[in-house]
């Protein structure tokens, strides 16, 4: 016999050993399941944790959504994000805003609504304004607006 996981022939007679991986998930489903009981009967006051996009091992929790490159950000993150001369544009928005995120996407092409047509006053995306519907409209950027 061998081992599945890490291929070590094992003999006649079996001595297994703990599946170390599987512990570790186990583990965390259990706690995970243990505060959902707990914290049940106040579910709808607590906010809705959404993990940081970026952190690798402890994931933190995010406290802003960046509409641009569709992630979410810790405090640690978002100073990095914030820092690059080239994402000074980008749309932040409060983590959990659910709907809110969906409004503030183009429905036809998905992008983030960056500018304002004064001829219809709504909100588009960039492609409307150079090839959609709102082409050969007065259009201005958000910041503008």
């Amino acid at each position: 016999y061998c081992c599945p996981m890490c291929k070590l022939q094992l003999g006649p007679i079996l001595e297994l050993q703990k599946n170390f991986q599987l512990c570790s998930i186990v583990e965390a489903f259990q706690a995970t399941a243990s505060q959902g009981q707990q914290g049940k009967g106040s579910a709808e006051e607590k906010k809705e944790v959404v993990p940081c996009d970026f952190c690798l091992d402890l994931s933190q929790p995010a406290v802003k959504t960046c509409l641009v490159c569709d992630a979410s950000l810790c405090q640690a993150h978002l100073n990095k994000h914030n820092a690059k001369a080239s994402q000074q544009d980008h749309v932040l928005v409060e983590v959990g805003a659910g709907g809110a995120v969906e409004e503030r996407r183009c429905r036809e092409h998905g992008r983030v609504l960056e500018c304002y047509c004064q001829d219809e006053g709504k909100c588009i995306c960039t492609l409307c304004s150079i090839a959609g519907s709102h082409k050969g409209h007065n259009v201005i950027t958000l910041k503008e607006a």
